[in-house]
């Protein structure tokens, strides 16, 4: 069970990282609903009928990533150079009396590979493919006309494959809901463990954090004076909860207090009269706390001096 003073400081927190948490839990959502996804998502062409015909419906309809089980790839001779550096090669694999062609990314290419599930982004090599073509026909003796139809010259490279692109959309798309996670931690931490709150360290001055806070949670519990609003006044404390922080003061260490009518601003060039209550011992407190009502600062003062 959450004991009182650690309900306070929940309220705190539950202030700040509430709205927070809403606003991140629906921006992943919208984030995630977000149509850039589709187009990160791979295709399987595998054992499509028409292959060279669907790669071009792809490449022409900006959807151009695909994944192949492709088997029985030979190394076509021609290599794929990035800034001088062989980066990968040109293989092709025949599947259904067609010829596929694929870029590998490989820095020593193999004369056979046996299978390889191929996953990259479709793109049209003309060139390439061209002279590819005209090497394997001529080293077979094939006249150029008869395998016209079996090949296209679209591509799946799996260097042109954007893993980085990718990578960094979805680290940007879950990164609210992340954090989102991490708050709904952060309260469980606070739940479990209240000396890791944030206004925790403040409650130093008056000894081992742990303690205090357990000395504040039995005295709000069982030696609770007085109570009104968000004041509460106990044989040793008085704590005062806002929407945003928690404020102890131990009576003990209260060496001066003073009572004034003041004027606050509030706002758009209004200003209040308020009666503060300013209590200090200098070099470990000083406090100050606005009322309304004179009664309630009145009853405040002397539950604080009957202590």
């Amino acid at each position: 069970m959450i004991k009182k003073f650690q309900r306070l400081l929940l309220k705190n927190t539950f202030a700040v990282v509430g709205p927070a948490m809403a606003v991140f839990f629906v921006l992943s959502i919208l984030l995630l609903r977000y149509p850039i996804f589709d187009g990160l998502e791979c295709e399987d062409v595998t054992g499509v009928a028409d292959y060279n015909g669907r790669l071009q419906v792809m490449y022409e309809s900006n959807a151009k990533l695909a994944t192949f089980d492709a088997k029985n790839l030979y190394y076509t001779g021609y290599d794929y150079y990035i800034d001088g550096k062989l980066k990968g090669a040109y293989y092709y694999s025949m599947e259904n009396g067609n010829m596929n062609f694929f870029i590998l990314n490989t820095s020593s290419p193999e004369d056979f590979i046996e299978a390889r599930t191929v996953k990259g982004e479709i793109i049209k090599d003309n060139i390439s493919v061209t002279h590819i073509v005209d090497k394997l026909i001529s080293s077979a003796g094939i006249r150029e006309d008869m395998v016209d139809n079996y090949y296209s010259y679209y591509v799946i490279s799996e260097l042109d494959y954007p893993s980085a692109y990718i990578t960094l959309v979805y680290v940007l798309c879950l990164s609210p809901a992340l954090v989102c996670g991490l708050l709904i931690i952060y309260v469980l931490l606070i739940i479990i463990n209240p000396t890791m709150h944030s206004q925790a360290e403040a409650l130093s001055v008056y000894g081992n954090v742990r303690h205090v806070i357990k000395d504040i949670n039995y005295e709000l519990k069982n030696k609770l004076l007085y109570k009104r609003e968000n004041v509460y006044i106990t044989h040793n404390y008085m704590v005062v909860s806002y929407l945003l922080k928690t404020v102890v003061v131990k009576l003990d260490e209260v060496k001066y207090m003073s009572k004034n009518l003041v004027d606050k601003n509030i706002g758009f060039g209004r200003e209040i009269e308020v009666y503060r209550l300013t209590i200090s011992n200098p070099g470990i407190i000083f406090f100050e706390i606005d009322f309304n009502d004179e009664e309630f600062i009145d009853q405040v003062v002397e539950n604080i001096r009957g202590f």
